[in-house]
């Protein structure tokens, strides 16, 4: 089961998020602060984290680079109204899935699983093809 910690000030731009989540059986959790989301990141079992730019302790870029620090294999995806070339300037290097706007809904979460869904078929067939 995929387990996704949600970080943003404010719950209630991921209602439809977690709605849609919820009907792939995949379980969410969420906090206000980078600085919890690094705790929680640390202590448990995420498999991906989507956070908003500005958190009230830290930038959503610091949480990433922080993240990253502790595991490099991360998921994580950024809730951002930048413009495309922009957000990629902003976050080259890092590993970002993708990009949300700032209330996602359920097409952006059908999305993301057909990425994570292609991400895990190419893991599948590199771990044949090395004979594991």
């Amino acid at each position: 089961m995929i387990h996704i910690l949600l970080v943003s000030r404010e719950k209630n731009a991921f209602e439809k998020l977690e709605t849609a989540f919820s009907d792939n059986k995949i379980t969410t959790e969420w906090t206000d602060k980078g600085q919890e989301a690094l705790s929680r990141l640390t202590e448990k079992k995420i498999d991906l984290f989507i956070t908003e730019e500005q958190l009230p302790d830290m930038t959503g870029r610091e949480l990433i680079e922080k993240v990253l620090f502790k595991n490099a294999m991360m998921n994580c995806v950024v809730l951002s109204e930048l413009a495309h070339d922009e957000f990629h300037e902003a976050y080259e290097g890092l590993g970002v899935l993708m990009q949300f706007p700032l209330v996602p809904d359920k097409e952006h979460v059908q999305k993301l699983l057909d990425h994570l869904n292609l991400i895990a078929q190419i893991a599948s067939r590199t771990s044949k093809s090395k004979g594991e």
